[in-house]
């Protein structure tokens, strides 16, 4: 989830691209094709993947590999210890060192951090802060009795508070539909895609400003000549139609891809 620091934190030095854990397991699938597509994905980073458990971009990766006709590798990668001076929570150093082609669902504000290294697809669906209960009246602009939920330091917390509006500090998602559950808030803000796994459904009314929702990208090394087919797939209504069908699938809101969405200029202004 994005948090203000990571968003405004400066990237580490890329050299480090060969250093740390490297991935732990590789799963093949059983496609005819001579051809192969590597992708990053997460080991433990439900719902977009789980090693053994699927995921969001652990579909679109094969949706991907099939519309390429290639044959599909999916590197996995180890949960990473978090850092409070962490730059991001994505770790680029597989994609850089070689041991991947791509990798899924990252943010635009990313080519800005990795600028020479780094260029990203057509966004292929989009992601935000989203609004509990389903019946909450809250919205930015307008007066709000009550108090919002919200966990501490992220951007939605950053936005409540230059809106003038009572917050609740919360250390987790899980906290804030908690908080909204006992009457401690009357609603909350909760990072979408997060709501699958607490099993919560937000408001579908809810439009959050553009600074609280992000498109999301594949993202390529710059020499990869890989990019023109992806963006050429991700562009196709039929595709979109099948990344729609894996949302649905996984209960992550259907928003976007934005044509405004988080820049860092929006966060500074706020």
């Amino acid at each position: 989830m994005p948090t203000a620091c990571s968003l405004l934190a400066a990237c580490a030095a890329l050299g480090l691209a060969a250093c740390g854990q490297a991935p732990t397991d590789r799963s093949i699938d059983t496609s005819a094709s001579t051809a192969t597509l590597r992708v990053c994905l997460p080991e433990n980073d439900p719902p977009r993947a789980r090693r053994g458990g699927g995921g969001l971009d652990a579909d679109v990766a094969g949706d991907l590999a099939a519309g390429l006709g290639r044959r599909l590798t999916i590197v996995w990668l180890p949960e990473e210890e978090q850092t409070d001076i962490e730059s991001t929570d994505i770790d680029f150093r597989p994609l850089f060192g070689g041991q991947c082609d791509l990798q899924l669902s990252v943010p635009t504000g990313a080519v800005e951090r990795f600028r020479g290294w780094l260029v990203l697809s057509k966004p292929y669906y989009g992601a935000g802060f989203e609004l509990i209960p389903e019946d909450s009246a809250f919205r930015f602009g307008s007066a709000f009795p009550g108090t919002v939920a919200v966990r501490a330091n992220t951007v939605a917390h950053l936005a409540l508070n230059v809106a003038g509006v009572d917050w609740s500090q919360q250390s987790s998602n899980a906290g804030i539909v908690q908080a909204v559950a006992e009457g401690r808030a009357a609603a909350g803000l909760v990072w979408g895609p997060q709501l699958a796994i607490l099993d919560v459904d937000p408001n579908a009314d809810f439009e959050a400003p553009p600074v609280l929702h992000w498109n999301l990208h594949a993202a390529f090394r710059r020499d990869t000549a890989l990019r023109g087919d992806v963006d050429r797939l991700f562009a196709s209504k039929e595709f979109q139609a099948e990344v729609g069908k894996r949302l649905i699938e996984h209960r992550i809101p259907i928003r976007g891809p934005f044509e405004s969405a988080h820049s860092t200029a929006d966060l500074l202004a706020l």
